[in-house]
């Protein structure tokens, strides 16, 4: 699949607010990815493709207000956004947020270690994030009791 981004991604997290403009509906989030022309929301139930919302990313008392369209949707995963009305103080804003997150030494977003763990305990985290997201599956009836079985007998993931 082509990457049809205009601009360079950069790891981010940070809390948001969705209104879609047609049905009116709020939405709460987490925002990913940010870059100077858009970001990825996390959700599992994200909008269509084509979708006009209103936006509200706050991280460190600072927020970004702003409208933006659904330019990628994924079921179960999130929406790509890309921004619609940027004037000059929200661009600058965006811009000392990226700075901030490419600056030796910068502040991480606290879901990423600021150390790196030994591999044992990579293995470990990954393997109980697996049983994690298997048990999930199987709550929300995407998996049957088999299926789970088999993928912890097996160690697919």
């Amino acid at each position: 699949m082509e990457d049809r981004r205009l601009h360079k991604r950069h790891p981010f997290s940070a809390t948001a607010e969705v209104v879609d403009t047609g049905s009116g509906a709020r939405l709460s989030t987490r925002a990913a990815d940010l870059n100077k022309g858009g970001c990825y929301l996390d959700m599992m139930n994200p909008l269509p493709v084509g979708s006009n919302v209103r936006l509200r990313i706050t991280i460190d008392g600072a927020e970004l207000r702003c409208t933006a369209v659904v330019r990628d949707s994924q079921q179960g995963m999130g929406m790509g956004v890309a921004f619609t009305d940027l004037d000059d103080s929200r661009k600058a804003l965006i811009d000392s947020w990226i700075e901030r997150l490419g600056a030796p030494g910068a502040d991480l977003p606290p879901s990423l270690p600021s150390e790196t763990p030994k591999p044992a305990a990579v293995h470990q985290k990954r393997e109980a994030l697996a049983e994690k997201l298997i048990d999930l599956l199987h709550k929300k009836g995407l998996l049957t009791s088999n299926d789970v079985a088999s993928l912890l007998r097996d160690r697919v993931l």
